[in-house]
């Protein structure tokens, strides 16, 4: 397969090498440090298996790359709108586009046929805070995308260096929840590149059951510096976790989803994740603006929607979304 990567870090570039390893023709979208290593060294993946670094064709421009038959978006979802213009170069008709990111997606009433999808006046579905003035819907056409939930954990300790824990586990599946041809194709290219893919015909379901960890355990760990291992140590914490939890499954329920998943099962399995730095904890260290929107935003924009309290997620959300303005402004000044 053609591929690319827009975005090679955690998520993306552990895919990416998986891919180029299993002789795919891999390309990477990155930027300064991080491009450079990769330019000059190749892309390191280490995980308890082995290290592997893969030479690949790297630029931090989107429009360097020809048509491609995949396109892994690796940034954060708060990242995608200004990109999606640019991956035109790259899209075919038949060209899927995975984004391999956290929280609610832009594209989430894409395909969807149930009521939910639309609104009291009849008018399509949106996530405002995601997509307020419909730009990302307009820049791609949701024919292209698969959804994609990501369980694994990884992270950039140097530039051009990934570790990760050894799972790949991709959750995928097509927007309008049925069975297809390419996604059963897409998990057999991932098998065979030592991943471990999980077609499904419910995407929403898996979206939702990822969300519902990373509501909770990601702000908690960024507002506390807090890895896993310890947020999970914390009984206090763990009331705190599990309170949001069940606001975020019974939000779950409301739009016709299935959480997969009560709380109690969802802290062992955090706890089974161990001494690891959540994604918005890594970001919030690397002076990068944190998910807010994507993982709290958007389920408190659709409890609204559906008349639900969420005090908790609600209160975690204004936390978050100070934490990160403060964190914001602290880099503007240390660069001014």
């Amino acid at each position: 397969m053609r591929v690319v990567v827009v975005g090679a870090g955690a998520v993306g570039g552990s895919m990416a090498v998986k891919l180029a390893q299993a002789g795919h023709a891999v390309g990477v979208v990155a930027r300064g440090a991080h491009l450079r290593a990769i330019r000059t060294h190749g892309l390191m993946l280490s995980d308890p298996s082995g290290a592997a670094a893969v030479q690949l064709q790297a630029s931090d421009s989107p429009e360097d790359f020809g048509p491609q038959d995949l396109v892994v978006l690796g940034v954060k979802a708060h990242q995608i709108g200004p990109l999606l213009p640019r991956l035109r170069g790259m899209l075919q008709p038949e060209t899927m586009v995975l984004p391999a990111i956290n929280g609610l997606p832009w594209w989430y009433f894409h395909g969807d046929a149930s009521a939910y999808a639309r609104l009291a006046d009849g008018s399509p579905a949106r996530i405002a805070c995601l997509d307020p003035d419909g730009c990302m819907d307009a820049a791609l056409d949701a024919a292209h995308i698969v959804g994609c939930v990501v369980h694994g954990s990884a992270e950039v300790t140097a530039a051009g260096q990934i570790v990760a824990n050894g799972q790949y586990r991709y959750v995928i599946g097509e927007p309008r929840h049925e069975p297809s041809a390419r996604v059963d194709a897409l998990a057999a290219v991932l098998h065979a590149a030592g991943c471990d893919p999980q077609p499904t015909a419910r995407i929403r379901d898996a979206i939702w059951m990822k969300l519902i960890g990373n509501a909770s355990f990601n702000p908690v760990a960024a507002l506390t510096h807090a890895r896993m291992d310890q947020i999970c140590a914390n009984a206090g914490l763990l009331d705190l976790l599990r309170g949001i939890m069940l606001e975020l499954i019974a939000l779950t329920r409301a739009y016709g989803c299935d959480p997969q998943v009560d709380a109690d099962t969802r802290i062992a399995i955090g706890r089974g994740i161990g001494a690891v730095k959540p994604s918005t904890l890594q970001d919030l260290e690397r002076g990068r603006s944190l998910e807010v929107d994507p993982i709290l935003g958007a389920p408190v924009e659709l409890a609204r929607r559906a008349g639900l309290a969420m005090p908790l997620t609600e209160a975690m959300l204004a936390l978050l979304a100070e934490l990160n303005q403060r964190a914001v402004l602290d880099v503007q000044n240390q660069t001014a």
